[in-house]
């Protein structure tokens, strides 16, 4: 009776072997996987977070990858602010402040040429600064359930060196 157990013992070990190695080998693509998807679905150049006054926003945009995601996110957003030169190219690093009644609402500096946050209704002035030339919307309204989108662009004159 021994023999035959040990026999049989024997004779599942192949495949006690391989289907363990499988769920091992399983276990490190989805690992991989789910690491590369992090880095993708999450770049570290947007940054999300929350505004001193508790208005939840995103800025990025750096690249197409980056642009899409944050579309696919900006859902829950009621404005979008894009930053750019005449020519086309994208601008960082612009100085933001958002006014409502003449009260400051956000003061940010953008991460990227995007910049949504989601604001309560109301009418809004927005005032941003890029290389010390100012550039402002006056009267942008806001209302429930509505995304409004506005550009706002330099000619940037080339300095000479």
């Amino acid at each position: 009776m021994k023999e035959s157990h040990r026999a049989m013992k024997n004779r599942h070990w192949p495949a006690v072997f391989f289907a363990f190695s499988l769920a091992v080998f399983s276990l490190w693509i989805l690992a991989g996987s789910i690491s590369a998807q992090t880095s993708t679905e999450n770049p570290p150049t947007i940054v999300r977070g929350v505004t001193k006054q508790g208005f939840a926003y995103m800025t990025g945009g750096v690249g197409t990858d980056e642009r899409e995601i944050m579309q696919s996110w900006g859902g829950d957003y009621n404005l979008k602010l894009t930053f750019a030169e005449m020519s086309g190219v994208y601008l960082s690093d612009v100085e933001l402040w958002i006014e409502k009644d003449g009260r400051e609402m956000v003061h940010a500096t953008t991460n990227g040429p995007w910049f949504y946050i989601k604001l309560p209704p109301g009418r809004y002035t927005i005032k941003a600064t890029y290389e010390e030339e100012r550039k402002q919307i006056k009267s942008l309204q806001l209302s429930e359930g509505h995304r409004v989108t506005r550009l706002l662009h330099w000619d940037l004159v080339e300095k000479e060196s």
